[in-house]
């Protein structure tokens, strides 16, 4: 493309003689531009004309002092040009009459326009963030207005010696490196502006990218693969030694877990080297700087990362899997540390990762607070409760003025301990919780008796004070709540029976360290004494006596699960087997002598039928057994009207 078009303007050197300039051997290794590092190892060498450098191999120059690959490879591009090369058998060089021939020669000065090639293009358009040009040599550029590594180029040398605390060294530096480059100070490059430098950054690079990240994707196969390619790539360009160069490798590994192990903590990693954990952040901040060098392509990097952001909300654990099946792995990743990783390459990723109950949960969402209101409304109706139901989630104010949705918040509640499901729908659920109400209440059912009717306990729990009544839920739910809380099984007559009286999803202590309070515990081993069946005014005489108060009495048989009603001011105890068949009938004339309530205390296990005499004739049988009481210590009796009878 027209537009991607660089060209450097540059002053040469030519003879003026042209015959003479036909003799290539004899032209001076000056006149080729080569680099200080090239021009001065050949110098030094004695090599005056390109027939003197032909007659040396490769070899041969590989043992000149100061000259590295990159300077041959420089010298035989210039020979190339030249249809020359190194090795060159010249029987008749130099020729005897070469200095009175050059000396003959005249020069003059020629500006020429050469188009820059594509790779000096992108090496012209760079930062200095991007080369590995020391931090005082960038800052004494920038100093010059210069921000792009072509604008070095239209500086003097002499505009370098200027700068305070610029020593020759960090001269020198900038020096070779344009000249590696195949520039030097004072050239012109044209068109050259900021909009058209930006211009060509996005073009090119996006263009190299493309090609690049499709080529790459297919070589490295796995993300683990690319990180490990990247790390070498970016420390190959250090100039530390071996040992220093593995061990920032290492670090850069452990802290953000590139290999698929959990990522490590700075100290973590010092005590592995014996250094100090600032030791370790300075090899960290080694490596970045160098990734950030190279500007690295991970095409597999961003693909996972790609359908990341398509699969949200997420657990950690299913987006393993996931990649996975896409192929783009083979390990279980920390995606903290990968997070972390990827936005130092400058890019900032739209997604929160947050542990609630050693799980990892990533959102779209970047409020943990929310995760925290969400969690905290939910534990309190499962406290209150025992289940609740994810449509009632999304009634939550901080739900639905942050436009959250659904499926987040079933992630959030599914990192709950013992987590689950109480109905197909996935809307009902419980879980683990130190107080539930619901649980306790069925543990006091189970405590009291091993069998309980499945439709009297639900209607019994359903009307219970302490249920909040706006959650409805189903005799199904219900039993599946059971079921998932409860060692129990429900048999083919509608009755669950409890194995253990234990909840699995609890481990609330009720008052005094019992699920079921005193009070309830002493009314309860009054229907044990004197029951099954006892009416309220037996029923508020014993309680007194076993120091329950009236007010309590009347709270307890009215809430408490423990206990039922069964007709009207007659009580027994919830899920008892009542069985009246063999109880005994006895005989009272209320035309005989009464006795006082005080005088006549209850007969433990004493209960009858009460026929009602009066004179001799019956008049009616009480409804239902009632307590029998000691008369005198020598008879037995039954209260009537608030007076004992004696039985016959």
């Amino acid at each position: 493309m027209e537009d991607e078009n660089l060209y450097i303007i540059r002053e040469i050197i030519v003879a003026s003689d042209k015959q003479l300039n036909k003799d290539v051997l004899g032209t001076r290794i000056v006149e080729l531009e080569f680099s200080v590092r090239t021009l001065n190892s050949l110098k030094n060498e004695n090599i005056i004309y390109l027939g003197d450098l032909v007659s040396f191999t490769e070899d041969q120059l590989k043992k000149f002092r100061n000259m590295g690959m990159v300077s041959i490879i420089e010298i035989k591009e210039k020979l190339a040009e030249k249809n020359l090369e190194l090795g060159m058998n010249l029987p008749n060089w130099p020729p005897d009459n070469i200095n009175e021939s050059l000396n003959q020669r005249s020069f003059e000065k020629k500006k020429i326009k050469e188009k820059i090639n594509l790779e000096s293009v992108l090496e012209l358009i760079k930062e200095f963030d991007e080369t590995t040009l020391s931090l005082r040599s960038k800052n004494a550029l920038r100093n010059l207005g210069c921000y792009y590594i072509g604008d070095i180029l239209f500086l003097k040398k002499e505009d370098l010696y200027k700068i305070n605390n610029l020593g020759y060294k960090s001269i020198l530096e900038i020096e070779e490196y344009i000249n590696s480059l195949n520039f030097k100070f004072e050239e012109e490059i044209e068109p050259w502006s900021k909009d058209i430098i930006l211009n060509l950054r996005e073009k090119l690079y996006n263009k190299l990218s493309t090609e690049t990240k499709e080529e790459l994707f297919k070589k490295d196969q796995f993300l683990e693969i690319e990180l490990k390619r990247i790390l070498n790539e970016s420390i190959n360009i250090s100039k530390k030694n071996e040992k220093i160069k593995s061990r920032i490798i290492d670090v850069l590994i452990n802290r953000f877990g590139l290999d698929g192990s959990p990522a490590k903590t700075l100290e973590t990693i010092g005590q592995k080297y014996n250094v100090t954990r600032e030791r370790i952040r300075q090899n960290q901040e080694n490596g970045l700087r160098k990734l950030k060098i190279i500007s690295p392509i991970t095409p597999i990097l961003d693909k996972v990362f790609e359908e990341l952001l398509k699969s949200l909300p997420v657990t950690e654990t299913e987006f393993n899997k996931i990649l996975k099946e896409k192929n783009l792995t083979k390990l279980e990743w920390d995606f903290k540390g990968l997070q972390d990783f990827y936005e130092t390459f400058g890019t900032t990723l739209d997604f929160y990762i947050t542990k609630l109950n050693n799980i990892k949960i990533i959102t779209k969402s970047s409020n943990d607070n929310f995760f925290t209101l969400v969690l905290k409304n939910v534990n309190k109706r499962i406290s209150n409760t025992g289940l609740f139901s994810l449509s009632d989630c999304m009634n939550f104010k901080d739900i639905y003025l942050n436009d959250i949705k659904k499926e987040t918040v079933k992630k959030i509640i599914q990192t709950r301990p013992l987590f689950q499901w109480l109905d197909n729908k996935e809307n009902y659920f419980t879980y683990y919780s130190n107080r539930n109400r619901l649980s306790n209440l069925i543990t006091k059912t189970a405590i009291s008796s091993k069998t309980a009717n499945i439709d009297n306990l639900f209607k019994s729990i359903k009307k219970n004070y302490r249920i909040d009544k706006n959650i409805s839920f189903t005799k199904d739910v219900f039993i599946s709540f059971c079921k998932a809380c409860f060692d129990c099984e429900i048999d083919d007559k509608n009755n669950i029976n409890f194995k253990s009286s234990k909840s699995k999803l609890s481990d609330f202590k009720g008052y005094g360290g019992n699920i079921i309070a005193p009070n309830e515990s002493k009314i309860m081993k009054l229907f044990n004494d004197y029951g099954p069946i006892l009416d309220w005014s037996d029923l508020k005489e014993l309680s007194l006596k076993a120091g329950v108060s009236e007010a309590s009495l009347t709270m307890i048989m009215q809430f408490s699960i423990l206990f039922q009603r069964i007709d009207k001011a007659t009580y027994t105890l919830s899920n008892s087997k009542l069985d009246l068949k063999n109880i005994k009938t006895y005989k009272i004339d209320i035309s005989k002598e009464s006795y006082s309530l005080n005088d006549c205390e209850y007969l433990p296990n004493k209960i009858a039928y009460i026929e009602v005499n009066d004179y001799g004739e019956y008049k009616f049988t009480m409804n239902y057994p009632r307590p029998l009481r000691s008369v005198e210590n020598k008879y037995q009796g039954v209260v009537y009207k608030n007076r004992v009878f004696i039985v016959m």
